[in-house]
């Protein structure tokens, strides 16, 4: 089901793992830009780029124990690759942090429903988007990134759902998210209000779950921050924005996912963002969590 490969200072094995990174390379369903298929590789090459020290947070990734398991193995039909993927995070020990690296945003509904179910625990998502990808069905299957948000509303176990970086959607997705009180924030208001106030707004929402998941669409950022993604939007949030979202949600997050990076439509610096926030959200958190003690 994987295939091994390396992400900086993650030489550890899964087994007492703090942390484990699993890419998946699926890109069936893109719309617009392909090639996200190639992002779980592209960021870790570019992983290599930084210091193992973070100094924001006085911490040393490589003093940690962290897992690379390589890419799981998913085929090119979107309901395969769903069920490969619940599969896979089963098999995951419920002491370690999963990252998981896209790959288009279609992987991220089976990573909720799969961290759901095999962890038996409720959780809060926050999405990080430019896209409400609240459609029923898109390009003739349920399983397309347009679809990713819808999916993870229908997942038992989510108890609370944001999406923050919104500026693109049909009229029938913000009918829906109308009618079904779906709480969402658009990068205009990051802009207007700044991103702490929306956090505070967003974390209030969900106040009630102890426990979070990530997901990170790099298209929630402008294309000046993130030009190499599937399906770019000007008007975005700043990598600031983005930063600030992953050091703030850290303490209480069970895993995230960092997807749509395209690395073919720029020259490496998509990929090096991509990186630069899954080895802070590791800093993050174990920072965080040192704190409690």
């Amino acid at each position: 089901m994987f295939q091994k490969c390396g992400f900086a200072d993650a030489s550890g094995e899964l087994e007492g793992a703090a942390f484990a990174l699993i890419g998946l390379p699926f890109d069936s369903t893109t719309s617009f830009r392909s090639g996200s298929r190639d992002g779980p590789d592209a960021i870790r090459q570019a992983s290599f780029n930084f210091e193992s020290y973070d100094f924001e947070h006085d911490v040393d990734l490589a003093d940690l124990d962290i897992c690379d398991l390589g890419n799981m193995e998913l085929g090119s039909d979107p309901a395969y690759a769903w069920e490969t993927i619940k599969e896979g995070i089963a098999l995951l020990p419920k002491s370690c942090v999963p990252i998981f690296l896209g790959g288009e945003h279609s992987i991220a509904p089976p990573i909720v429903e799969g961290l759901c179910r095999s962890r038996q625990i409720d959780l809060g998502v926050l999405v990080l988007d430019a896209h409400l990808d609240l459609r029923e069905e898109y390009g003739c299957t349920r399983f397309s990134h347009a679809c990713a948000s819808r999916r993870i509303l229908e997942s038992k176990g989510v108890k609370a759902y944001t999406s923050i970086g919104i500026r693109s959607g049909s009229p029938e997705e913000f009918s829906f998210a109308k009618q079904n009180n779906v709480n969402y924030f658009t990068s205009r208001e990051v802009r207007e209000t700044g991103i702490d106030q929306v956090l505070d707004a967003a974390l209030e929402d969900m106040q009630e779950c102890e426990r979070l998941y990530l997901s990170i669409d790099l298209d929630a950022l402008d294309p000046a921050y993130a030009p190499a993604v599937g399906n770019p939007e000007p008007f975005g949030l700043t990598s600031w924005d983005v930063k600030r979202v992953v050091e703030r949600l850290a303490a209480r997050a069970v895993g995230m996912d960092i997807n749509e990076l395209a690395p073919a439509y720029d020259r490496g610096e998509t990929a090096l963002l991509a990186a630069r926030l899954a080895r802070g959200f590791i800093a993050a958190k174990v920072l965080k969590n040192r704190s409690r003690y």
